[in-house]
C-alpha cells in the first residue's frame, strides 16, 4: 500500500513540474529590442536588431528574424538548446 501511494506522489510531482516548465514557456515571449542568440552547434551568434523573438512552447522552439547576409531570414531553433541575451 505504502509502495503504491509513493508511486503516485512521485508521479504527481512529476507531472506537475512539467506543468510548471510549459507554463512558464509560454510567458516567454520577448517584444522589441536588440538580443544575441546563442544556438548549440553554431559557432557564431545570431544578432536580432530592434525586432523581437517569440517562443513556441508547445512545439518547443523559438522563431526570430535575424539579418544574414543581408537579408532577415526567419530562424527557429530548438528551445532547450538556445540562449538569449539581452543587449542594451
Amino acid at each position: 500500500m505504502i509502495r503504491t501511494l509513493s508511486v503516485v506522489a512521485v508521479a504527481l510531482l512529476l507531472s506537475g513540474c512539467d506543468f510548471i516548465n510549459r507554463s512558464s514557456r509560454t510567458m516567454d515571449t520577448m517584444l522589441g529590442g536588440d538580443y544575441e542568440v546563442h544556438i548549440q552547434g553554431f559557432d557564431k551568434p545570431f544578432q536580432v536588431v530592434n525586432d523581437k523573438i517569440t517562443s513556441q512552447p508547445d512545439k518547443g522552439y523559438y522563431i526570430f528574424y535575424p539579418t544574414i547576409a543581408g537579408e532577415k531570414t526567419l530562424v527557429q531553433s530548438p528551445i532547450n538548446l538556445t540562449t538569449i541575451i539581452k543587449k542594451d
